[in-house]
C-alpha cells in the first residue's frame, strides 16, 4: 500500500462520518457453496484471498463458542447454545439448516422462563480476535464489524427460534409477557458478550452487528405499537450500552422498513442493513433524502434478482445507480442484501465490485503470487455450531 493511499478502515470510518472518499467502501457475504464457486472461478485458494481481490474493506470476526460440548446427531443435526435443534435440509445447490426442535414451544406462562437453562456468557470467548486483526493488519488496516453474538439471530428472532415464529407472533398479541421475557433474558446475555468483546478490542471495533427481521417484502410483520412495546426496549438497552462503550450499531432487517425507520433511529442504530430495494417503498432516493443525515446504510446489491438473474452489464448499471444515490455525501457501504446464493454467476459478482471501483484486475495475479504466505493463509475455521444467520440458518 502506498504511503498516501487510504486504508480500508479509514475509508469505512470516513463513510460513517458522512464523508466521501476515493470510492464507496464494500463488504461481502456469501453462502459456503457460493464461496467455493467464486474461488474456483478466480483460481484462488481461500476466502481471504477472494476478499483481497475484491478489495473488501471489512472483516467480520466472531466470538468463539467455548462452553460445554453441544449435542450433534447422526443425521447432521445439532443443538445450539440456546437449546434449539437445527437439522440439515438439502437443496439443489447445497444445504441449509432449519429448526427441528424449539425448547420453549410448550411453555404456558412467562414465569416458567426463570427455570430455563439460559446460556452463560462465559461460554463465548473473544481472546482470539486481536490476533486475527493483527494478521489482517499485516496487509492493510481493515474495518472490523463484530458479527452477531452467540448463535445467529437477534432478540426477536431468537425468541422465534426457541418458541416458534408463528407462536411468538401469537404470543405478542395474546400473551405478550412470554416473548418480552424471552427477549429480556436474551438481551441480558448479549449485553455481557458485547461488553467483553468491546473491552477486548477497545477502539479497534468499528461496528457491532445486530439483527431482527421485522418486515417482509410488502410491509410490516407487526404493528408499530406492538414493535415499540415488545421489541424496541431490548434493542434500545443493548444499543445504549454499546454506545457507552464507544461502539457503533449496525442493525439488520430485510423487507419494507420505511415505517420503522424513525423508531429505529430513536432506538439508537447508526447503520441500517440491508437496503432491500426490491421490497415495497424502499426507494433509494427517498431513503437517502429522508434519513441520510441521521443514518448510514449498508447493503443495496439485490441477491434475489439483480445478481443471479441479470447480465453483468445490467449489474453494472444498477450498482452504478445505487452508488450514485446512496454514496452521495458518504454514509454508504455497498454490500449484497443477503448472503449471495449459489445460483449467482461469479462474473456478476466480479462485475459488482469492478463497478464499485474496488477491483483491480492486476491485483488478481498479485494475490495468486502471494498465496502461501501467512498473510494470505485461510482464516480460522468457523465454530461448527455457529452458522451465519444471513446465509445458512433460519426458518425460510
Amino acid at each position: 500500500m502506498g504511503k498516501d493511499e487510504i486504508t480500508p478502515r479509514e475509508r469505512v470510518q470516513l463513510a460513517l462520518q458522512h464523508q466521501e472518499t476515493d470510492r464507496v467502501p464494500v463488504d461481502f457475504l456469501a453462502t459456503p457453496e457460493t464461496w467455493d464457486g467464486v474461488k474456483q472461478y478466480l483460481g484462488l485458494p481461500n476466502e481471504e484471498s477472494v476478499m483481497r481481490y475484491f478489495g473488501v474493506d471489512v472483516r467480520h470476526p466472531r466470538l468463539r463458542y467455548a462452553g460445554p460440548p453441544l449435542p450433534t446427531y447422526p443425521d447432521g443435526s445439532y443443538k445450539d447454545a440456546w437449546g434449539t435443534t437445527w437439522s440439515p435440509v438439502p437443496y439443489e445447490g447445497g444445504v441449509y439448516y432449519e429448526i427441528s426442535h424449539r425448547p420453549l414451544e410448550g411453555i404456558k406462562d412467562a414465569s416458567e422462563l426463570e427455570d430455563y437453562p439460559w446460556p452463560d456468557p462465559d461460554w463465548w470467548d473473544a481472546s482470539h480476535i486481536p490476533g486475527e486483526i493483527q494478521a489482517w493488519d499485516q496487509d492493510a488496516e481493515y474495518a472490523i464489524f463484530l458479527d452477531d453474538f452467540g448463535d445467529p439471530g437477534g432478540f426477536f428472532e431468537l425468541a422465534g427460534y426457541m418458541r416458534g415464529a408463528e407462536q411468538t407472533l401469537l404470543d405478542m398479541a395474546l400473551n405478550p409477557d412470554i416473548p418480552f421475557e424471552i427477549m429480556r433474558h436474551v438481551t441480558d446475555v448479549l449485553i455481557v458478550l458485547a461488553e467483553r468483546a468491546l473491552t477486548t478490542l477497545g477502539d479497534r471495533a468499528d461496528l457491532v452487528w445486530t439483527s431482527d427481521d421485522i418486515a417482509h417484502q410488502h410491509g410490516m410483520i407487526m404493528s408499530l405499537p406492538m414493535w415499540r412495546d415488545l421489541i424496541f426496549p431490548h434493542h434500545e438497552r443493548f444499543n445504549r450500552r454499546v454506545h457507552e462503550l464507544g461502539g457503533r450499531i449496525m442493525y439488520h432487517s430485510d423487507g419494507s422498513l420505511m415505517n420503522f425507520l424513525p423508531g429505529l433511529i430513536e432506538m439508537g442504530i447508526d447503520v441500517l442493513d440491508v437496503l432491500q430495494f426490491s421490497a415495497d417503498n424502499m426507494v433509494p432516493e427517498e431513503l437517502k433524502s429522508t434519513f441520510g443525515d441521521r443514518l448510514c446504510f449498508h447493503g443495496g446489491a439485490c441477491v434475489q434478482q439483480l445478481l443471479p438473474r441479470h447480465t453483468d452489464t445490467e449489474v453494472r448499471e444498477d450498482i452504478r445507480h445505487i452508488i450514485d444515490v446512496m454514496g452521495q455525501g458518504g454514509g454508504f457501504i455497498l454490500s449484497p442484501t443477503h448472503a449471495i446464493q449459489v445460483d449467482t454467476p461469479p462474473a456478476n459478482i466480479v462485475a459488482m465490485y469492478q463497478e464499485a471501483g474496488s477491483v483491480m484486475d492486476s491485483r488478481l495475479d498479485a494475490v495468486r503470487s502471494a498465496v502461501g504466505s501467512s498473510r494470505y493463509g485461510p482464516p480460522a475455521p468457523p465454530e461448527p455450531h455457529e452458522e451465519d444467520s444471513r446465509g445458512q440458518t433460519g426458518e425460510r
